[in-house]
């Protein structure tokens, strides 16, 4: 077997990147709100096993990579490699694990080749609504924000977590609507 060129790794790097960028439109193109359809409010990414980010989209915004590079660290301390199975999925909205404000959903999917974990599909976007008193600098506390998720997983091992879809459900005003872009964003990055 032959040693890469520079050429091989630049081929290799392209296709990183169409790959991230395709995840990123794809949300745009399918999004439920209009925060991530019409302005772009995200960002996505693909990560090695330890949650260091490999690539990212051009699509989206600055502040949203950071915070999604930050979090995904988080979601790897958090829940151990020991429960990390094909077929989850992983979320947060925690201002202080890196997505900024509530309304920043980072969804996270584990990458499985054979078997073996691999890596991680990150994302995160921008719901329009998640409870509270409402999009605005109103709040004096993040409780007014609206439900603060904590890193867990939506789905275990292709089961989505039907309680915390009721959750979510019961604490904001456009159920489908946010549901709808959290569900879409596991699908895209499950490949479903």
């Amino acid at each position: 077997m032959s040693t890469p060129s520079s050429i091989d790794f630049q081929i290799m790097w392209n296709r990183l990147i169409a790959v991230v960028e395709e995840q990123a439109t794809t949300l745009i193109r399918t999004a439920f709100s209009t925060s991530v359809r019409e302005a772009g409010d995200l960002s996505a990414g693909l990560f090695d096993r330890q949650g260091r980010m490999i690539a990212q989209a051009v699509t989206g915004t600055p502040g949203h990579v950071n915070a999604m590079a930050e979090s995904v660290t988080h979601f790897v301390a958090e829940i151990g490699a020991q429960d990390i199975f094909e077929g989850d999925v992983l979320i947060t909205n925690d201002p202080w694990l890196g997505t900024g404000h509530l309304h920043d959903v980072t969804i996270v999917s584990p990458v499985f080749r054979k078997g073996t974990h691999i890596g991680y599909f990150a994302c995160t976007a921008h719901v329009v609504d998640i409870g509270g008193r409402g999009f605005g600098p109103d709040g004096n506390e993040v409780y007014e924000e609206g439900l603060l998720i904590p890193i867990m997983k939506f789905a275990e091992r292709g089961q989505v977590s039907k309680d915390l879809l009721r959750l979510i459900r019961a604490n904001v005003r456009t159920p489908d609507q946010t549901v709808g872009d959290i569900y879409f964003s596991c699908r895209l990055q499950r490949g479903g």
